[in-house]
């Protein structure tokens, strides 16, 4: 017995002794280090690349990689063979080394031939600006749908940089930029991403079919759309406008997915309101034809309201990046209204300044803070003072025996004026003309047509 007890003491000091190693040599993810680099053209002014190499920060930081310099080059036009000049690239090469960095990030696009060359002089990780994007929308992706849109823009990118006929896709390593499930395989062949490409598409369209099923199931409610620049606080107005407890965070790109949610206004017209991804300035074209289902909400929306961030020096641009972006998707006729959100950021003389400027600019303009709830309501009135412009006033003869009419009446429509007597209640509404022919049946019984209106007046007036 005792014998067995050592023994038994024995395995079990063997395990604990494991548990530790498991612990000691537990891998952990290596941080990535990056050095920013930005090109000053004759297209572009000093001011210009310093405010984009700022956006280029914040997505970096949004991707979880350590910004330790940023390095700028002024050149009349991108040099074809390493965009920036060789002498710049191998210098960036040295400061890498001296700050142990590990990747470099260009604030533009790089072309195949060039993402090759300076990953040979540099012996770096090489990300361009739409890389970045794509792993950070892979990092945001949760749900079935918004996955498989970032696989099939991941991998319709890459198909036009692979450098021959390989059997697998060999170079992707993992980390910043080749995250997600479109870089798993190693050394992808052309024809083998054209075979996941087309099988993508299918299965997003299945779902785009179920999607579409339940998007008709709601048409014939009056639909908001928020559309905004990313980290505009389109999540935040959602979450106030509906009670809603959706994921918020002050970074770029914290929803991918379309997120629809009902909200009764106080005029008892029910609405859906959506949010969907935001807009950001050199939003690669893979994302947007990738994302054109989720899109979708507000290509439909019978209203759109466009958030901005006020506080912002560039939110003239970031009007601009939006209002081109949505004229790439088709949704540049939609009826739209502007809320200037994050008052709460500015001095009581900047908001004085802005507001007259921008109501100049921009006229019937909201000026709210979703934050601290300021001037919260003014959207809800708005949408209801457009909803009224779409509504008609009828007048109804119900008999008193009609007490579900009657109560369905009080509970769904606006009651302007009632009358009773012994048989018949009349009330004068106004309703939607949505709800109106939704309910056409129901109203037709009980309606008073304006030809007898007007004859039981001029009997009255004999």
């Amino acid at each position: 017995m005792k014998k067995i007890l050592d023994i038994s003491n024995e395995i079990w000091k063997i395990f604990y002794k494991n548990q530790k190693r498991r612990k000691i040599f537990k891998t952990e993810t290596k941080t990535e280090k990056a050095i920013l680099v930005g090109l000053q053209t004759e297209n572009k002014t000093a001011y210009d690349m310093e405010e984009s190499l700022q956006e280029l920060a914040l997505l970096t930081k949004t991707a979880n990689v350590k910004i330790v310099g940023t390095e700028k080059q002024v050149r009349s036009h991108p040099y074809p063979a390493y965009y920036i000049g060789s002498g710049k690239a191998k210098e960036i090469a040295n400061l890498a080394r001296k700050k142990n960095a590990n990747v470099l990030i260009f604030d533009d696009n790089l072309t195949p031939s060039q993402d090759r060359n300076l990953t040979k002089i540099t012996k770096l990780k090489i990300i361009d600006r739409t890389q970045l994007i794509l792993d950070i929308f892979s990092q945001h992706a949760k749900t079935k749908q918004s996955r498989l849109q970032v696989e099939l823009a991941q991998l319709e990118y890459n198909l036009s940089r692979l450098k021959g006929q390989w059997t697998h896709l060999s170079r992707i390593e993992g980390g910043i930029g080749f995250r997600g499930p479109g870089e798993k395989q190693l050394e992808v062949d052309r024809r083998r991403i054209r075979d996941k490409i087309s099988f993508l598409k299918s299965k997003l369209e299945v779902i785009e079919k179920i999607t579409k099923t339940k998007r008709k199931k709601r048409e014939k409610l009056f639909s908001v759309g928020l559309v905004g620049y990313t980290n505009s606080g389109k999540s935040t107005i959602l979450n106030r406008f509906t009670d809603s407890k959706i994921y918020t965070a002050d970074k770029l790109f914290a929803t991918l997915d379309t997120i629809s949610k009902g909200k009764l206004l106080s005029s008892k017209e029910k609405i859906i309101i959506s949010d969907t991804i935001g807009f950001i300035k050199k939003l690669p074209p893979h994302l947007v034809a990738s994302f054109h289902a989720t899109l979708h909400e507000i290509i439909h929306a019978d209203l759109l309201l466009h958030i901005i961030d006020i506080s912002h020096s560039k939110l003239y641009e970031y009007i601009e990046t939006v209002f081109s972006t949505l004229k790439k998707i088709g949704a540049d006729n939609r009826e739209m209204l502007l809320v200037f959100n994050k008052i709460d950021l500015l001095s009581k003389n900047q908001f004085v300044f802005l507001k007259k400027k921008l109501n100049m600019d921009f006229k019937n303009s909201l000026f709210i803070s979703a934050k601290t709830g300021e001037n919260f309501d003014n959207i809800e009135d708005k949408i209801s003072e457009i909803l009224s412009e779409r509504k008609r006033i009828i007048h109804l003869k119900i008999p008193n025996s009609a007490q579900k009419t009657i109560s369905y009446l009080f509970d769904k429509t606006e009651i302007l004026s009632k009358r009773y007597n012994n048989d018949f209640s009349r009330f004068k509404i106004r309703i939607s003309n949505i709800f109106y022919f939704q309910n056409f049946d129901k109203f037709r019984k009980y309606e008073i047509k304006k030809k007898r209106m007007a004859k039981r007046k001029e009997i009255k007036f004999k």
